[in-house]
């Protein structure tokens, strides 16, 4: 992703986030600093693990 489209992908995100009326102060981490050089992890909450995947289709699931 460029980072021209990445700062528009981020306004639109933005404002989305306003438009709804939540706050803007949400934290931003990029996929890369959580799954690093995997493409799948599985992520413990509440006692259940959670798998987090990209798919061949560069999409994000998460499932139980």
């Amino acid at each position: 992703m460029t980072d021209q489209h990445w700062s528009s992908t981020q306004d639109k995100d933005e404002r989305g986030l306003r438009e709804r009326g939540q706050t803007e102060s949400l934290r931003r981490v990029p996929l890369s600093r959580i799954l690093g050089s995997d493409r799948e992890i599985v992520i413990e909450f509440n006692g259940a693990d959670y798998r987090l995947r990209i798919t061949r289709n560069q999409k994000l699931i998460l499932t139980k």
